[in-house]
């Protein structure tokens, strides 16, 4: 594929994600998942473009949420962790056994939870409670998590063996 043809693909890619994101910041029960969706764009991204163009639709998708979205948790959940995790997680899949691979995508998510709520709580003025509710915010994020990281490998699987195929042929 060309350079111009990735481009293209790319900014459809970037714009895709700030659709979905955009949605999530319009009905806000709805900004996980929206975040969670554009981050499988991201993974699409990577799997048809390669690393380099996948890290700019993240960038590109991550500036243009920040600085339009009317509601900005879907878009602080993107940028955060969820939009470059899925290019992130490629490396961590090679680490050796595959028990350590887990165990480093698990920290890798708690360090990015951590900074997520520090900048929640210390520049935006949400209001924490970390002696109690935060334990619990911490389990159910990483169940959460888990379940994200197994549909991501699944995610990618349909998509190569079943979408693929059927949208550009076999390449």
């Amino acid at each position: 594929m060309n350079s111009t043809k990735k481009l293209a693909l790319a900014g459809i890619f970037s714009a895709l994600c700030v659709v979905f994101l955009f949605v999530g910041s319009l009905f806000q029960t709805l900004d996980l998942s929206a975040a969670a969706i554009a981050s499988i764009i991201v993974l699409i991204a990577y799997i048809e473009l390669g690393k380099g163009w996948a890290l700019g639709v993240y960038a590109v998708a991550a500036l243009l949420s920040v600085l339009l979205l009317p509601q900005k948790t879907a878009a602080a959940v993107f940028t955060f962790f969820v939009g470059f995790y899925p290019i992130f997680k490629v490396l961590l899949n090679n680490i050796k056994p595959l028990w350590l691979s887990y165990v480093a995508r698990t920290a890798c998510f708690n360090v990015f939870l951590t900074l997520l709520i520090f900048v929640s709580t210390r520049l935006l003025g949400i209001e924490e409670d970390f002696l109690g509710f935060g334990y619990v915010i911490y389990g159910l994020a990483n169940l959460a998590f888990i379940v994200f990281d197994f549909a991501l490998e699944r995610i990618s699987l349909v998509y190569l063996t079943r979408i693929k195929p059927k949208l550009f042929g076999r390449r």
